[in-house]
């Protein structure tokens, strides 16, 4: 039980990232037509964010100290729209990969009840308590905040078409989350690229959170591809922001595609030249995530625009996805493993050092 409580206290809010992972990668398998993978991550998934969620709430319920200094860390605050994210993303996949839509329309309304909770509370906690400097608290992990108002986004877009009358209004709204999100990304990114370029970086601070500098252009570009996609189903005024949103669409994925090589040189250069070691976070699962997201919103995109020479990329990076979830989903149970192991081994150790010592007062 000491085992669960110190899991319950010490829970991370990153854990989300691994089913938004999981599921954009289910997402991803089942548009490329591998169904059996799809389905079996879907799976996976649904016992995921049952897991995480109910520990998320439990440490509510039980550590709401510890879970209030995490929200008020500005290292940590805007890794809680993980939570967001990952909920939209199971959402979509039970729009994409089980078409049940009326339960993903159940995720939607909880995904714009998180976000609504967690983008006032988080940055109410920013502009009021931050008084760090920005080489200290600025990571890439802060564009969490675009992902998970983008999959908000994404979610309405896909289940447009299935509101009937009321489609226009969710269009509308899916419309409206898009270019927060888009913006959120421009001010985050320029702050970003400042702390990088004149800010002395150490290796251990590189690599997982940077990803998420491709992941929330890969989102963006995918929601902008459904809105294409799903805008002739809906139809009225909407269709007077086709070319607007194409236009924006190409230029969100063309950044996020110059990402990807510097990203790549960053871990060569922490890995390789540096030779840091690697230890597993659950901030590693913000790396997946943008491989399935760059995977998926390519073939959105390819589909909106009408280029289909686009999607071929897909075809190869697919299998990078599959590669960097396994890697670290390995090395995560591993690492719980130990972590158990290390606590009961701590917990026997205490209680042979108490239980001398009542023997002795007893004896006395």
């Amino acid at each position: 039980m000491s085992v669960i409580r110190n899991s319950i206290k010490t829970f991370h809010p990153a854990y989300f990232a691994m089913v938004m992972s999981t599921g954009i990668i289910s997402i991803a398998s089942s548009l490329l037509g591998f169904q059996g993978i799809a389905y079996a991550l879907f799976y996976i998934n649904l016992f995921a964010y049952a897991t995480v969620l109910s520990l998320q709430l439990l440490r509510v319920r039980m550590f709401w100290s510890n879970l209030y200094n995490d929200l008020s860390n500005p290292k940590l605050s805007l890794v809680f729209f993980t939570t967001v994210a990952g909920t939209n993303v199971l959402g979509a996949q039970f729009v994409t990969v089980v078409n049940q839509p009326e339960v993903a329309k159940i995720f939607w309304y909880f995904g714009i009840f998180l976000w609504t909770v967690v983008s006032l509370s988080t940055f109410s906690v920013l502009f009021i308590k931050c008084d760090q400097r920005i080489e200290v608290v600025m990571h890439g992990g802060w564009l969490i905040a675009t992902v998970g108002t983008q999959s908000v986004a994404v979610l309405g877009a896909l289940l447009a078409p299935k509101f009937g009358d009321a489609g226009s209004f969710v269009m509308f709204s899916s419309f409206v989350w898009w270019m927060i999100g888009s913006f959120l990304y421009m001010i985050l990114i320029t702050l970003i690229i400042y702390r990088l370029v004149f800010f002395k970086v150490s290796p251990d601070a590189l690599v997982p959170p940077y990803w998420i500098n491709m992941g929330a252009l890969a989102i963006t570009t995918l929601a902008g591809s459904i809105l294409c996609i799903n805008i002739p189903k809906i139809e009225g005024p909407y269709v007077d922001f086709l070319g607007f949103t194409k236009g924006f669409t190409l230029f969100f994925w063309s950044f996020g595609t110059w990402w990807i090589p510097f990203l790549i040189i960053i871990g060569i250069w922490k890995y390789v030249y540096n030779r840091t070691p690697f230890k597993y976070s659950p901030l590693y699962w913000g790396m997946v995530f943008p491989l399935g997201m760059y995977t998926v919103c390519t073939i959105r995109l390819s589909q909106a625009i009408q280029l289909p020479f686009i999607a071929n990329i897909s075809n190869y990076f697919i299998y990078a996805a599959y590669i960097a979830w396994g890697f670290i989903f390995v090395n995560m149970i591993i690492s719980m493993v130990k972590a158990a192991t290390a606590k009961e081994a701590a917990i026997k150790k205490e209680e042979k050092i108490v239980q001398p010592q009542m023997t002795s007062v007893a004896k006395g």
